[in-house]
This record gives C-alpha cells, sequence and structure tokens, in this order.
C-alpha cells in the first residue's frame, strides 16, 4: 500500500498517519476529525480558515459561533 505524502503545508503536529493515509487532528483538543488532510478545505465540516480543522465537539464549544 502506498501512503500519501504529507503536503509542505501541513503542520505535522496536527495530523495523524493511519493505514498511510493522513488524517487532521482538530487544532484545539487534536483528537482525530476523520478528515483526510487532501480532502478540500471548501468541502469540510467543521474548518476555520485561518485556524484550521476542529472537531465537532471542539466547533460546538467554540465562542465565536455564537
Amino acid at each position: 500500500m502506498l501512503s500519501q505524502a504529507l503536503p509542505k503545508d501541513v503542520n505535522p503536529e496536527y495530523v495523524v498517519l493511519v493505514d498511510g493515509v493522513y488524517y487532521d487532528l482538530c487544532v484545539i483538543c487534536k483528537e482525530h476529525t476523520g478528515v483526510r488532510t487532501d480532502y478540500p478545505v471548501e468541502q469540510r465540516k467543521h474548518y476555520v480558515e485561518g485556524c484550521g480543522q476542529l472537531c465537532e465537539d471542539c466547533r460546538d464549544k467554540a465562542d465565536f459561533w455564537t
């Protein structure tokens, strides 16, 4: 199985490699989000421009959504 290449602009502290594929971790709590790093940000749920990928729990708790 070929591994997905980690894009240059991705912070390696906020990704996890699972079965050769990189997934984003939540930028707040570092929980696995289930979102592949190569998935377009325009189509993601809980992605905050200028911040990064959030998990559903952190997105629900974030003050800026109220």
